[in-house]
């Protein structure tokens, strides 16, 4: 009967087989990050296991073992994208200052997450997705709405933002914040990203008296 012969890493290596480097493998968070890219830069919820094993940077990721079918990882997805919103909201909530200081933290923390994970998801473009993903988009999409009108409101009371529309505010934010990021290059994306910010900021301000509650808008 014939024993299997295990060869030693060296002599494997001088075959030109490659051996699974464990520490590049793909986890549930860089696999939902991956497929969160793909969905966004093809406008589809269907990018297949393989592309975004690949996106992944890990050809050989069993993504079928850390999700429970497509439904269960473009809910993860989405998931991850308002967990992102949310933490960048409790930053800007958190932070001392005016308002515009605590918007300003908001967008930074934001944009340094988009960046890490290469795209933020839209909340509102998932009308190809079953109904329950769809409601389920639009609970974070409410939750991330409401979080962030109050904010501005408290820029209204406090002066330091513009009396503009508050839902119009909200929806210039949110749709510069949930697209694919501009470039692949690092450091050109953070300056893409702080130019952004400063507009934005630009936007929104319009130093103004205290509201006494009675002009506010939205």
């Amino acid at each position: 009967m014939m024993s299997a012969c295990v060869l030693p890493a060296a002599d494997s290596a001088e075959t030109g087989v490659d051996e699974p480097d464990v520490s590049r493998r793909a986890g549930p968070s860089q696999i939902i990050d991956a497929a969160a890219r793909l969905i966004t830069r093809r406008c589809d919820h269907r990018p297949g296991w393989s592309a975004i094993a690949c996106e992944a940077g890990d050809p050989r990721a069993d993504i079928a073992s850390c999700f429970d079918g497509a439904a269960s990882l473009i809910d993860a997805c989405y998931a991850r994208t308002a967990q992102g919103l949310g933490e960048s909201l409790l930053r800007a909530e958190t932070a001392p200052g005016t308002t515009l200081d605590k918007v300003a933290a908001f967008l930074v923390s934001a944009l340094e997450i988009r960046r890490a994970r290469g795209t933020l998801l839209s909340f509102r473009r998932c009308a190809d997705l079953p109904e329950s993903l769809q409601r389920r988009a639009h609970e974070y999409d409410a939750m991330t709405r409401t979080r962030l009108k109050r904010l501005l409101q408290q820029g209204h009371r406090d002066g330091s933002l513009a009396l503009r529309n508050l839902d119009t505010a909200v929806e210039l934010v949110l749709a510069c914040l949930q697209v694919p990021t501009v470039v692949t290059d690092a450091p050109e994306q953070r300056m893409w990203d702080g130019e952004l910010v400063e507009l934005l900021l630009a936007g929104l301000s319009e130093p103004h008296p205290p509201d006494d509650g009675n002009r506010l808008l939205g």
